[in-house]
C-alpha cells in the first residue's frame, strides 16, 4: 500500500497546474456523467460541439440504393393523425430522419435539421420519424419552439431505411434512391448540406 502511494505521489509532483486542472475537470465530469440529469445536459453539449465536424456526403453513384414499389408502400401518420405512404412523396427530394427526446445527439443536431429545413423545406420533403408518445413530442417540439414536420410509424420499416442506432438519416433522390445515409448526429445547416440538396434539385 505504501509503495502504490509513494507512486501516486511522484507522478501528482511531476504534473504541472495546467495538467493538475485538467485532471479536476476529468473527475467533476465523471462525477456529473453519474448523475441522470447533468449527464443528459453534458453529453448533449459534447454533441453538439463534435457535430459541428461532421458534414453528410452523397453516396458515390454505385453504392446508391435503389427503393422498390414495396418500400414505397411504408405507411406513416403526421401530428394531426393523417396517413401517408412514402409513394405520397415520390419524385420529390426527401430528408428521412429517426430521432427521439430522449437521445441526446438527436437532441444535438435538431437545431441544425431547424435551419436546414427553414431554408430548404419549401423544395425539399423533411420526415422526421419518432416512436414516441405523441402528446411527449409535441410539448418537446413546443418548448423548444421548433417548427419541424414529424411523422409516427404506421407499420414496419423497409429493411433498406431500417437502422441500427439513432439519430440516422437518409437523403433519398427523386428517383427513389437512397443518396445519402448518416448514423449519428451531423451539421445539417452547413455548405455540404446545401450543396447536396442544390444537385439534387437541378
Amino acid at each position: 500500500m505504501t509503495g502504490i502511494r509513494e507512486r501516486f505521489n511522484k507522478w501528482k509532483e511531476g504534473r504541472n497546474k495546467w495538467q493538475k486542472a485538467g485532471d479536476m475537470v476529468f473527475w467533476v465530469l465523471l462525477v456529473l456523467l453519474l448523475i441522470p440529469g447533468p449527464r443528459k445536459t453534458i453529453i448533449t453539449g459534447l454533441n453538439s460541439v463534435t457535430l459541428h465536424l461532421k458534414n453528410p456526403r452523397l453516396k458515390t453513384e454505385e453504392k446508391h440504393v435503389q427503393l422498390g414499389a414495396e418500400d414505397f408502400q411504408w405507411s406513416m401518420k403526421d401530428a394531426e393523425g393523417t396517413s401517408f405512404r412514402l409513394e405520397d412523396f415520390k419524385g420529390e427530394v426527401i430528408f428521412l430522419n429517426y430521432w427521439a427526446t430522449w437521445c441526446p445527439p438527436c437532441v444535438a443536431e435538431l437545431p441544425e435539421i431547424q435551419k436546414a429545413f427553414d431554408k430548404h423545406g419549401d423544395k425539399v420533403r423533411f420526415l422526421l420519424l419518432t416512436l414516441e408518445n405523441p402528446a411527449r413530442v409535441d410539448a418537446f417540439m413546443a418548448r423548444h419552439d421548433y417548427k419541424l414536420p414529424v411523422y409516427y410509424g404506421n407499420s414496419d420499416l423497409p429493411d433498406k431505411l431500417k437502422a441500427r442506432g439513432i439519430p440516422t438519416t437518409f437523403i433519398i433522390d427523386r428517383n427513389g434512391c437512397i443518396v445519402s445515409r448518416k448514423t449519428g448526429a451531423a451539421n445539417w445547416d452547413s455548405r455540404a448540406t446545401d450543396r447536396i440538396f442544390e444537385a439534387l434539385l437541378k
